[in-house]
């Protein structure tokens, strides 16, 4: 629309004409969802959850957030933004999780997406 409207008036033309401003359309392509591997394993001193960011670059940062399981109450949260094909790691100490389930959840701010956990575990 750009492209056209500048093809019929000039770029002075349109700035000048605040009603014409009301027409242009910017376009943004569709923000991309969420794609992300994760996996978790139980190690002599905790919970390990490894995360991979198979997408591109975070547009905005996440949050990755921390539950326990069984009655999803919230054990920690943290800020991140991955670039493409980044991981990352993180422990759940035994010591925290105290045998109960443990579960991760990352939530994106650039589009909302339904609460599920993205993997929970049990260690004993």
């Amino acid at each position: 629309m750009i492209t056209a409207l500048c093809a019929q008036y000039s770029i002075a033309s349109v700035l000048a004409a605040p009603e014409m401003l009301a027409q242009v359309q910017i376009m943004t392509p569709p923000l991309e969802k969420l794609r992300l591997h994760v996996s978790s394993a139980c190690g002599e001193t905790g919970a390990v959850f490894n995360v991979t960011n198979r997408g591109a670059h975070w547009p905005r940062t996440g949050i990755l957030k921390l539950y326990y399981a069984d009655d999803h109450t919230l054990i920690g949260q943290r800020r991140l933004r991955l670039a493409d094909q980044q991981k990352i790691s993180f422990l759940v100490k035994k010591t925290i999780a105290a045998g109960r389930p443990v579960a991760v959840w990352i939530e994106p701010q650039w589009y909302e997406r339904d609460f599920t956990f993205d993997a929970a575990l049990t260690c004993h």
